[in-house]
């Protein structure tokens, strides 16, 4: 699993822990939201609609980031533009305990979007590139990521009940000043791209139906993530024989579904350490393959079960299966973005998109066809996930050529 270790340096070591820190807060920056914005909205008087829009702020500043945190270190070096951009996450956070002007809460949702996104395009392709493109590495990764999400609601409760929630949000903002001070020490051989290099702004990987293939099943499975993360909660509430056979059985339906969250994520943390291992083992496209179908497996039980047992069955292994397809498709993708900066940044900015449009689609239809038929929505980009993780097997990689 950590074979990959042996082939790195003492500053791509430090350059490599940097970057799983930085990655944990990106978790913890995360789950932050949702377990804040109760107390935002009470103390700020904020509605649903404009908390909704807050939401939405943070997922688009996450996709402009996606887009444009490629370009800049053309200008900045790498090393002062993910210490400038990272900065803005935790400048959000700040921002939120301060004032509670809607305009100005719309900023700091935006910001803590593109401080995250830049995170997450910069770590993806800094990990890529010191472990060549390692399947284990990746996965690792993001098992950081989990840990920082299983975290922060703990971490917030404790320190909302001891303190305050202002004391709660600062300790995203504390943990992402240590990240800071690490990525304002990092040593790049290349810190500062020629802009006159062609394969630092082309977008000629676009051309290339593997890269496009994974670009689908990054939309897909953000798609699919974010809607369940954002709605599962709720859909647990809303789903009437299962509240029933909560309800006979003396359990409490709200603690049940805020239970089945974070089996969600400790889960997910478990398949991706184990995605780790097995992927010197097994080709990554197979194990993506084979663990769409498993989601799609699960997502189905999920949805037809009414059984308190078969629910909690589905979401962990729901967990089980979705966990290491991001990771893995970052790492699949090393062939374009070891070559291309810009294909980490628009691999990023197409999933993004997705997280955007998915959560919005299910609550529409929600309102019109209940939580079952919004959830359902879902499901249809589970099965192009099969589809497009099917075809990654099938579709021989070839390395896009830079027009001369």
């Amino acid at each position: 699993m950590f074979s990959f270790l042996k082939k790195i340096d003492k500053n791509g070591k430090f350059l490599l822990a940097t970057c799983f820190f930085a990655f944990f807060c990106n978790g913890s920056v995360s789950l932050m939201m949702g377990s804040a914005m109760p107390d935002l909205k009470a103390a700020y008087g904020l509605s649903d609609s404009i908390s909704g829009l807050f939401l939405s702020a943070h997922s688009a500043g996450n996709l402009i980031a996606g887009l444009l945190s490629g370009l800049v270190p053309l200008w900045l070096g790498q090393r002062r533009s993910i210490t400038l951009l990272a900065s803005l996450a935790f400048i959000g956070f700040t921002m939120m305990v301060l004032f509670g002007n809607p305009v100005w809460l719309f900023v700091a949702f935006l910001f803590t979007g593109f401080g995250r996104g830049s995170i997450t395009n910069f770590d993806n392709r800094m990990v890529n590139l010191l472990s060549g493109g390692s399947p284990a590495a990746s996965n690792l990764l993001h098992s950081s990521f989990a840990i920082g999400a299983i975290l922060t609601p703990m971490v917030f409760l404790l320190l909302r009940t001891c303190v305050s929630w202002q004391a709660g949000v600062m300790y995203v903002v504390v943990i992402g000043c240590v990240a800071l001070f690490c990525f304002s020490r990092m040593r790049l051989e290349n810190d500062r791209p020629n802009p006159q290099d062609k394969s630092n702004s082309t977008l000629v990987f676009l051309k290339n139906p593997s890269f496009l293939i994974l670009a689908m099943m990054m939309f897909c499975y953000l798609c699919s993530e974010y809607a369940i993360n954002g709605w599962l909660v709720t859909y647990i509430q809303n789903k009437e024989n299962l509240t029933a056979a909560l309800a006979s059985s003396g359990s409490d339906a709200v603690s049940y579904s805020q239970t089945m969250a974070t089996l969600l994520w400790v889960v997910m943390l478990i398949g991706r350490l184990t995605c780790a291992f097995l992927s010197g083992r097994i080709s990554q496209k197979k194990l993506m393959m084979f663990s769409s179908f498993g989601v799609a497996i699960f997502y189905f039980l999920m949805l037809q079960s009414a059984a308190i047992p078969m629910v909690t069955i589905s979401v962990a292994g729901l967990g089980l299966c979705m966990a290491g397809i991001c990771p893995m498709i970052y790492s699949d993708a090393a062939i374009f973005t070891n070559t291309y900066p810009m294909a980490t940044s628009l691999l990023l900015g197409i999933g993004s998109a997705g997280a955007i449009l998915m959560p919005t689609i299910v609550g529409t239809m929600a309102q019109s066809f209940g939580f079952n038929g919004g959830m359902s929505a879902i499901f249809v980009t589970i099965l192009l996930l099969v589809v497009f993780a099917t075809l990654n097997v099938v579709v021989k990689t070839r390395k896009p050529v830079l027009d001369k």
